[in-house]
């Protein structure tokens, strides 16, 4: 019987129907794995239905807030943001609403846990100058010609079409055409699971060619876009992410990659794009999450448009 089933057991049951019923995308479900293992590693004394109290639950988000963690060389910090701890709620809430309509459980615990409420105050957009000093650092401190010209093509994708980590890491050969000056997202790949057509800015367009005629020229086969340092097959998500810190101790500019997309949708916005073209190339469903994007517009940008008033 279900009831007897430990929550682990649950919750694969629970990814199952993400997968193969709700089609989620994959990277939805690993975000969902991902704070799952961690929930089950910070309580491990929670392992069945009847142990999701408010209490324990309540106890989750204490361990989390106090728990101290490298975040550098000998540099200690304790506790996550409000905007983990936002993330942690969202995404358990799902599962756990999942069980009530399972009838696994007659009420959702997490409801009288309010999460807490985000206020974005940072600049998550990198500067024109931030851009450059990555640009710069990719062409000082690189030896090989193949990375040399494929680190420049990734800092050029991202930055020229705003991709999810997922969609860039899954980026194929074939999703580039020249011809027609176009970048697809496909749907398989991307988190609204619906394919998108990013046109190509010429820089971008410069960048592949010569990225691709190098990859041609030492024989490379591999179908993903981005390959390995160390040989013939895609860039793992491991390999992105020690790209990123080794970029970011480089060029001296301290960036996520998802930095990056804010700075695509805040440099669209700047040029007086519409909101809702911004929208289409993001890939979001609603503009709400479009326009939190564009929060890192800072006051000082605007000040050309300010001088544009006439009175």
């Amino acid at each position: 019987m279900q009831n007897e089933k430990n929550l682990k057991q649950l919750f694969d049951e629970y990814v199952k129907e993400c997968q193969f019923s709700s089609r989620l995308s994959s990277e939805t479900v690993r975000g969902y794995s991902e704070v799952f293992r961690r929930f089950t590693s910070v309580m491990p004394e929670i392992t069945h239905v009847r142990d999701l109290t408010t209490e324990m639950l309540t106890e989750f988000f204490m361990r989390l807030q106090t728990a101290e963690r490298i975040t550098g060389k000998n540099t200690l910090k304790v506790g996550v943001t409000k905007s983990t701890i936002r993330t942690y709620w969202s995404k358990l809430n799902i599962f756990f609403e999942w069980l009530v309509r399972k009838s696994l459980r007659q009420d959702n615990p997490l409801k009288r846990i309010k999460p807490p409420k985000i206020e974005y105050e940072d600049q998550r957009a990198l500067g024109n100058d931030d851009i450059r000093k990555l640009y710069s650092a990719v062409t000082l401190h690189t030896c090989d010609s193949l990375i040399l010209r494929r680190d420049t093509a990734m800092i050029s994708i991202l930055i020229l079409c705003g991709l999810r980590l997922g969609e860039f890491i899954s980026l194929e050969v074939r999703d580039i055409d020249f011809e027609k000056k176009l970048l697809t997202v496909r749907g398989t790949t991307s988190k609204s699971h619906k394919s998108r057509y990013i046109p190509m800015h010429d820089m971008l367009i410069f960048h592949l060619r010569d990225y691709i005629a190098e990859r041609n020229g030492r024989k490379y086969t591999a179908s993903k876009l981005i390959v390995s340092a160390t040989s013939d097959r895609g860039l793992s998500r491991q390999g992105l992410k020690s790209w990123v810190k080794r970029l970011s101790e480089k060029s001296g500019v301290k960036f996520h990659l998802h930095s990056l997309r804010h700075s695509f949708a805040c440099n669209l916005a700047k040029k007086d794009v519409n909101a809702v073209k911004i929208q289409k190339l993001l890939g979001h469903s609603s503009l709400d999450m479009t326009m939190t994007y564009l929060r890192s517009i800072v006051a000082e940008s605007l000040q050309d448009d300010i001088n544009k008033l006439s009175i």
